[in-house]
Parts: C-alpha cells; sequence; structure tokens
C-alpha cells in the first residue's frame, strides 16, 4: 500500500494583507544571494507572476519572500 500523502495548508491562508508585506518585506533584507535552479510547474510560475503585478514587485523576488516566510512559519511553529 502507498502511503497517504498528506495535504499541505496554505501558510499564509490565514494572514492579512498587512502582515503577509510585512513578513514578505522582512524577508528582502537578508544575507548573500546564491543562484539556484527550480522546476516549477508552468501555473504556478503564471500565479506568482500575476501576483508580483498586483503588488508592484518583481515575480523572483515574490517567490523568494514567500519561501522565506514559508520557512520562518515553520520553524516558528516547531519551536
Amino acid at each position: 500500500m502507498a502511503p497517504v500523502r498528506q495535504r499541505h495548508r496554505d501558510p499564509y491562508e490565514r494572514m492579512t494583507d498587512e502582515e503577509f508585506e510585512r513578513d514578505f518585506f522582512q524577508a528582502l533584507h537578508k544575507e548573500r544571494l546564491k543562484a539556484v535552479s527550480l522546476r516549477l510547474p508552468e501555473s504556478l510560475i503564471q500565479r506568482s507572476k500575476e501576483v508580483a503585478a498586483e503588488r508592484g514587485v518583481p515575480y523572483q523576488t515574490l517567490i523568494k519572500a514567500l519561501i522565506e516566510a514559508g520557512l520562518s512559519r515553520l520553524e516558528r511553529r516547531a519551536s
């Protein structure tokens, strides 16, 4: 029997816009950057571009901030 995969909840669904933007901008003020290559579904990239355009930021910056905010949130829950 194959293991059952748990569905992950959206960590941002309960955040207000103000909380999201605060976390977003905090994530931008981090250390040196290193280029990486990720394979992402085209639909996810398109959604990221649309949301980034609505907020007036580059989509890669948005993705980076979302990863940072998500990891920070998981770390807070673990402690």
